[in-house]
């Protein structure tokens, strides 16, 4: 297999590409919905909310932390879900490219760029559309169920900045632990 060369801007992967199908598209957001990240991902926001008091109307003990959880559950169903219907349309490949670069440094300035680029079905990179387009999305759909107190524009963006940040730290721990590579995500690159 050949080694493509990065020009500035992209990221090194290996050749030949193979595009995911719509039906495995929604596989993948479905695993990201119904897999431990989801269900991880939702414990810990409910964990760290229950910490912070937040939103406070909530309150504390079992029934504070199981909302918190149900948000955070549903934020994910909801981001995930406008990040299918996106991709399907807009052609992006929501699967994380190992890079092939052998330094640490390399490694990681692909981890930062595929931040905001995604590869596209016809093997190309572009801006990651879809992925922003649902974190911003889905954090302020979330607000219809927020308590006043957590339910503005400003708290939106707040989520979606999270959703983003821990979307980076997930692709950094693909790109550096490789056994956290799920196969369901169909990483055949």
């Amino acid at each position: 297999m050949q080694a493509q060369v990065a020009q500035p801007g992209q990221v090194a992967t290996k050749t030949p590409y193979t595009p995911l199908t719509t039906s495995e598209k929604f596989s993948a957001r479905a695993t990201q919905i119904f897999g431990i990240r989801g269900f991880a991902g939702a414990a810990f926001g409910a964990a760290v909310g229950q910490g912070t008091n937040t939103p406070s109307e909530w309150g504390q003990g079992a029934q504070g932390y199981f909302a918190r959880f149900a948000s955070g559950f549903g934020n994910n169903l909801v981001h995930q879900t406008f990040a299918f219907g996106l991709e399907a349309a807009l052609r992006e490949d929501p699967r994380y490219v190992p890079s092939i670069s052998r330094t640490k440094k390399a490694r990681a300035l692909s981890v930062l760029k595929q931040a905001y680029l995604t590869r596209k079905d016809d093997g190309t990179f572009g801006f990651a559309y879809a992925r922003y387009i649902s974190a911003f999305g889905g954090a302020q759909f979330t607000n219809v169920w927020q308590p006043k107190s957590n339910n503005s524009v400003s708290d939106g963006i707040v989520r979606a900045l999270i959703i983003l940040s821990g979307d980076v730290a997930i692709n950094a721990v693909h790109e550096f632990i490789p056994l956290t590579r799920f196969k369901s995500l169909g990483h055949r690159h």
